[in-house]
Formats: C-alpha cells, structure tokens, sequence
C-alpha cells in the first residue's frame, strides 16, 4: 500500500492513461478525485475505486479554464482537506500537418496540454507549499523529445514544453519539499492511438527493442512510484516509459 491514505487529484481520469493511474494509486491504498471534461466517464471511474473500497470523487472540469480550476481545487480540499498528488494527465492530440493546423487547432492543444498543467499546479501550489509535502506528476511524451510520431507537431511541442517546466517548477517547489517529476510514455495502446494507428501497430514495433506496445499499465505503475515516498529523493526527473524507442 505505497499510496495509503493519499489524497490524489487525476486530471484526464476518465479513459486510457489517466484511467489506468487512478486504478493503480486506489490499489495502493490512496483516495482519488477523478477529473475530466467528461463527467460520466469520471463518475464511472469513480464508482469503480468506491467498490473497490476506496474513496473517490467525480469532477467535471476543463483544465485549461482557470476558473474550474480553482473550484475543483476548492472542492478537493473541502472533501478531503489536504491533496498529497496531483497527476496532470489531461491532453488531446491532433493528426495533421504544419502546413495544415490551424491557429485554433495550435491554440486548443496547447491551452489543454500545457496551459492545464500550469493551471492545475498553480492551483495545488499553495496547500502543497503549506504542508510542505506533496508530489506533482506530470505527463510529457517522447513525442517532446524526437518529435511527432503518431501526432501533429503542436502537440509535439507541448509536450517538449511540459517536460521543461516540469523542470522549473522542480526548482521552485524544492525548498517546500514539492517533488515534481514527469513521465514520458512512447507508443501506448489506448483507444486515442487505436484510432490513430486503425490498430495497424507494424511501422511501429519495428522501433521498440522490447518488440511490443507499451500498456496503459506499464504507465500507471510508474505514476505509482512518483507519488510513492519511494521518490522522496527523485525531482525534476523525466521518466521515459518506451520499450527502449528512445534512450537518454
């Protein structure tokens, strides 16, 4: 039970990835309050962690809105009173080209992949800095360091932006006993990369030494670790979760 008793805020928690994440904290004994643009989906995955006999809570908010922000941050400690992890997770992508995004397709990604974890660490900041406790996960993409593979340049871009403010927030949260760290998953199947691919996976496992996709599993461990007292001594770290594709 490495997560006992935590309080962990998931953003994107309603499928895939984040989905995944707040399976496996709620496994290790912590209490999740699921967030996502899609209610339904969040409240169902919420309702799985309370049979599960954890606590969990549901809220529908789009991280890229300062305002719901906020109020979710409020509610969570109303609920809770304190919030141990947040998991930045939430992020859309995009299959196109430079030549053919549009300014609002640039403008859309970055406001949900990067603005929202600014957004949400800003607003965890404060309690965080109080207690002089917590953990910040955030979820770049080895997309951030080669480049687009199965997504369009901007979210390439947003990605490579999270991982370096990852950084920086690492060194400003350092004193308060923040630890902030990021993990930069390579090809993972979920249903956003099965729509992609159209579950062709060949072009692909040709790449990754270890000759298969990755799990949403194989992702959600390591978020499990991060929040864990087991990386106390860990900040500022990008952990690449790719089968070997990249090697840094």
């Amino acid at each position: 039970m490495r997560c006992q008793d935590m309080v962990c805020v998931v953003t994107g928690g309603g499928e895939g990835i984040g989905r995944a994440i707040c399976r496996a904290l709620a496994l290790e004994g912590g209490h999740v309050a699921v967030w996502d643009v899609d209610r339904v989906a969040a409240e169902a995955v919420a309702e799985e962690l309370r049979k599960s006999g954890r606590r969990a809570e549901a809220l529908e908010v789009d991280v890229s809105r300062w305002d719901e922000v906020k109020a979710a941050t409020r509610q969570v400690l109303a609920w809770f009173g304190r919030i141990d992890v947040l998991v930045n997770n939430a992020g859309i992508c995009q299959v196109v080209s430079i030549e053919q995004t549009e300014e609002e397709d640039w403008d859309r990604v970055m406001a949900v992949n990067l603005k929202g974890v600014f957004l949400c660490s800003k607003a965890v900041m404060p309690s965080m800095k109080e207690r002089r406790s917590g953990k910040i996960i955030n979820m770049g993409s080895i997309a951030g360091k080669i480049g687009g593979i199965l997504t369009g340049a901007h979210y390439s871009a947003s990605k490579a932006a999270v991982m370096c403010f990852t950084k920086s927030l690492a060194r400003e949260l350092a004193p308060y006993n923040v630890q902030v760290n990021a993990i930069a998953p390579g090809v993972i199947e979920t249903n956003m990369t099965r729509m992609i691919t159209k579950g062709d996976w060949g072009p692909y496992l040709s790449m990754i030494p270890l000759g298969r996709i990755g799990s949403v599993e194989d992702v959600a461990t390591v978020a499990v670790f991060l929040a864990s007292r087991e990386s106390d001594y860990i900040t500022g770290e990008i952990i690449d979760v790719n089968g070997g594709q990249w090697m840094d």
